[in-house]
């Protein structure tokens, strides 16, 4: 027996050899379409139409736009059933390969293959197949300005499989790890809504604490950024060179993406000694100086691990604070506030690009509690955030572990 033709991870009571085809012959491949968007009466319908924006290895069972009948009629749209997989010919970023599968009768666009199995082979064994070979279908695309898959290129895809029976256990298999991957992606998102929820709420001062005798803090106080610390430049005269080794630096990226640094995540950049260079130290806190929109601009993060030596990066500022005013763990959450946002924003300046000048941003006013209370408002929101954390530690475990079955169950 042909040993390409037997999975490393197989279930016991199986035997058979695989057979292998074309995608074309054991499933229908077509596309769809999009309606006239000038014509109102073929919009705003029942019929779900999805587009690609909508794939991601997921089960689709609503869409943000819907056709009518007549749109359906008067296009190229077509209504396909539930089980149809549908595959991202093209789009923006990752998204050309990815597949989904449909749980609703539902169009779809012209970007979007439609794959709708045959009594050969069971869709959701050929949904967890296609999405085990992601990267293999990417590498399929024409070349050009814009790498895409024709319909050709997928009716090409040759496909490999086992005996219904199967099939079926395999797609069962894999599909209760994509249920304990979706639970948990529930989870989390409930938990992040707990917790902005709960922000709104402290920040706003509705809900407050008691000190551990059940006391009230006393009432939150006006201050000034400027009399709270000072602000800090980050890394200047380095040019493309200076970058890939040496010592640590804090990059833009670490700062937009969470409201405490990962030092893991740092950049290295070539320091000499005669370099006059800002070291950031424990409790500074770092802004977005500029971004592509206002809506992002200033957004902060906290240095919250002890370092001997680290900087920052050139289009972000640092904030040293006095820490007897405020706790440095309390400035994690403040910062990224609403309330705090709604301050920072109005003070983006420009048009194609937006920058916030350190001046401006010295002058806004905060309202803060005591340290104690402060305190305890950072341990609060830090259990939060730990779970948080566990809970996407637990789900990107889930998909690694389901990475490696799909590349142990197909062949």
């Amino acid at each position: 027996m042909n040993k390409m033709s037997i999975p490393k991870l197989r279930f016991s009571e199986f035997s058979d050899k695989w057979k292998s085809n074309k995608l074309s012959k054991v499933a229908k491949v077509t596309s769809g379409g999009t309606p006239n968007r000038s014509e109102e009466k073929y919009w705003n319908g029942t019929i779900p139409w999805v587009s690609t924006s909508l794939i991601n290895f997921n089960t689709i069972f609503s869409s943000e736009e819907y056709i009518t009948k007549k749109g359906l009629e008067n296009s190229s749209a077509k209504l396909f059933p539930i089980g149809t997989i549908l595959l991202a010919m093209y789009g923006q970023g990752k998204t050309r390969g990815k597949v989904a599968i449909l749980g609703i009768e539902a169009s779809t666009n012209q970007a979007c293959s439609a794959i709708i199995p045959n009594g050969t082979i069971h869709n959701n064994y050929l949904f967890q197949n296609l999405i085990g070979r992601y990267d293999e279908i990417r590498r399929l695309s024409n070349e050009g300005g814009q790498q895409n898959l024709s319909g050709s290129i997928i009716k090409d895809i040759p496909i490999r499989f086992p005996n219904l029976s199967e099939q079926k256990k395999i797609a069962s298999f894999l599909s209760d790890v994509d249920d304990k991957i979706t639970k948990l992606t529930k989870k989390k998102d409930l938990l992040e809504q707990y917790k902005k929820g709960i922000m709104q709420k402290i920040f706003s001062q509705e809900l407050r604490f008691e000190d551990d005798n059940g006391n009230e803090f006393p009432k939150w106080e006006v201050k000034k950024l400027g009399d709270l610390g000072l602000t800090l430049n980050g890394l200047t005269g380095k040019t493309k060179e200076n970058f890939g080794s040496g010592k640590p630096y804090i990059q833009y990226k670490q700062i937009f993406d969470s409201s405490k640094i990962n030092i893991k995540d740092c950049g290295f950049v070539e320091i000499t000694p005669s370099d006059n260079q800002t070291k950031m130290q424990y409790g500074d806190v770092f802004f977005t100086t500029s971004s592509e929109t206002p809506n992002e601009i200033g957004t902060a993060s906290v240095l919250l691990d002890e370092v001997e030596e680290i900087y920052l990066n050139s289009f972000c500022f640092g904030f040293r604070v006095n820490q007897s005013i405020l706790y440095p763990s309390f400035s994690q959450f403040l910062f990224r506030s609403n309330d705090f946002r709604k301050k920072m924003i109005p003070l983006a300046q420009g048009s194609t690009r937006y920058n916030i000048s350190k001046s401006s941003f010295l002058k806004l006013k905060v309202y803060l509690p005591s340290i104690e209370e402060q305190t305890k408002i950072a341990n609060f929101l830090s259990d939060i955030d730990a779970k948080i954390e566990a809970i996407n530690t637990n789900i990107e475990n889930s998909k690694a572990f389901k990475k490696g079955l799909l590349q142990q169950m197909f062949v």
